[in-house]
Order: structure tokens, then C-alpha cells, then sequence
């Protein structure tokens, strides 16, 4: 089963499909074990840090074992790339999808790089991700009060035909007020903004920054038009907690012993996630 055809349903039933990003073998495990318990179909997401620390070949290995174990439709993203040589990389290495960021790029250089992305993109049936407009922001332990958005990071609505007719790709990340991380006064989402988005364009409409939004927000924007919502930033700080307090106990030294609360903890995580996006129970 292709992305696309997932991405597909999900725009016809009303539901979206979660992007959950790792860079250990304790989250991907977790993720996975959630999208199995749910009967759930998912991405799998390595931004170009990421997967450059895990390996582009490892991510690839580990995703088809794990899907052939879990009997679920498991994809595998390559987020925020920036390095089009590196992205080139990860689509003969076998990634479902890519997402090239030339959100600070300016408007003709971001399609002209995406353009070329996409005619390399095609040899492999490897679906790739435009994103138009800037999300500010960063993962972060400690959250900060609360980040400021500027007009001018906002993703134009009278420019996205424009941008997805010359570009080729066919999913977009938008700029509607999310946001990188988790603060402790999230920003508001532009809901008019997405509605007037969704009627310039058919393409499928991807919502970066899903940490820190409330279940509310995420079904305000599938029912304007989002058929993807990227987590990760929760991830982290779940991973780091759940370390800190397992590493505290001076007696443990067997990673075995340790590592397996990520694990569940991941898991959990994931499921309520899957529940809010719609996706349980979509296998």
C-alpha cells in the first residue's frame, strides 16, 4: 500500500494521519507497538539530524521488519530536509516520503529546488512534501512562556496554487499559527486561513508542530482540511523524563531493565494521539 492512497482515504473519511519522529530504537519500537495495538496506519519520521544519527539504511531495515511483525501500513518520512544531495540519499535508500523545508527560502528558489526534488522523486513513486511559510520555534526540556508569531510566517493563501502548480509536489506544509515545541501559552491557530488555504488547492495539507495543541485544535483542522499532523517535540520530553527517572536508580546498570518504560511510555503516548487523529482501527 502507497502513502498516497492512505493520504487519500484520510481526505475522504474525515480523518488524518500522525507523523511520530524518532532517533532511538526505544521510540520506534513504541511507536510502532501503538500503531499494531490500534490497528493503526502510520508515518514514521526522521528529520535530516535524525536520520543522519540513526543511519538512512538502519531507519529503512528496521521499518519493513517492524511492519512485516506488526501487520499495520507503517511509512517512513524524512522530515525538515534542507540538503538536497542528503534527501536524494534518503529516497534510494528507500524512504516512503520526503519533505523538502525551504520555508526560509525565498518564494521562486523554494519551487525551483522542490521542482527538482520532485522529478527525482517520481523514478522511486517517492511522494514529497513542499512546505510554504515559516514555523518558528524549537524542541525544548523546559518550555518556554510563550513564543511570538509574525504575519509574515503565516503561509499566503493567494499564493499556494501558484506554488503547488510549479513546484509539482503533492502535500503541503502549511503556516497557520503552529508552531516548533511546547510552550506554556500555545499560539492560536488560523482556522480562516487553513479554509481559505483549502480552497486554493486539491493537494494533501500537512500540519507541522503538533505538540502542545489541545485535541480540539487537532479536530478543528481535520475538518479544514489537514490530512497529516507531525508529533515530535513530546517525544523528546517524554524520552528525556522517563531516562532522567530511570537513571536515578544508581543500582540499575542493565539497559535492558532500563530502557523498557520508553517503551511503554512511548506507546501510550502514541495510542491517544491515534485516537484524536481518527486513525484507530483504520486496518
Amino acid at each position: 500500500m502507497k502513502l498516497q492512497q492512505i493520504l487519500r482515504r484520510a481526505k475522504k473519511e474525515g480523518w488524518a494521519i500522525g507523523q511520530f519522529n524518532f532517533s532511538t530504537l526505544e521510540q520506534l519500537r513504541g511507536i510502532v507497538l501503538a500503531a499494531k495495538e490500534r490497528r493503526a496506519p502510520l508515518i514514521l519520521g526522521t528529520s535530516q539530524n535524525e536520520a543522519s544519527f540513526f543511519g538512512l539504511a538502519e531507519a529503512v531495515a528496521l521499518k519493513r521488519i517492524l511492519e512485516k511483525t506488526a501487520k499495520v501500513p507503517l511509512f517512513l518520512h524524512l522530515d525538515h530536509g534542507r540538503d538536497l544531495d542528503f534527501i536524494k540519499k534518503a529516497i534510494e535508500a528507500g524512504y516512503d516520503s520526503v519533505h523538502f523545508d525551504g520555508s526560509d527560502l525565498p518564494f521562486e528558489k523554494n519551487i525551483g529546488l522542490l521542482r527538482k526534488l520532485v522529478l527525482a522523486a517520481k523514478r522511486k513513486n517517492v511522494l514529497v512534501e513542499g512546505e510554504l511559510g515559516f514555523l518558528r520555534g524549537e524542541s525544548r526540556f523546559v518550555p518556554l512562556e510563550k513564543i511570538e508569531t509574525e504575519e509574515g510566517d503565516f503561509t499566503n493563501p493567494k499564493e499556494v496554487k501558484e506554488f503547488v502548480r510549479k513546484s509539482g509536489v503533492k502535500s503541503l506544509a502549511v503556516s497557520i499559527g503552529n508552531v516548533h515545541g511546547i510552550y506554556q501559552k500555545m499560539p492560536k491557530l488560523d482556522f480562516d486561513r487553513l479554509a481559505r488555504i483549502r480552497k486554493e488547492t486539491s493537494v494533501f495539507l500537512v500540519l507541522h508542530g503538533g505538540s502542545g495543541l489541545s485535541a480540539d485544535d487537532f479536530k478543528k483542522a481535520i475538518m479544514g482540511g489537514i490530512n497529516k499532523i507531525n508529533l515530535n517535540t513530546e517525544l523528546r520530553v517524554l524520552w528525556k523524563e522517563k531516562m532522567k527517572k530511570s537513571l536515578n536508580d544508581s543500582s540499575r546498570v542493565k539497559p535492558y531493565e532500563i530502557l523498557p518504560e520508553i517503551i511503554v511510555e512511548t506507546k501510550k503516548l502514541v495510542e491517544k494521539y491515534l485516537k484524536i487523529f481518527g486513525t484507530s482501527t483504520k486496518v
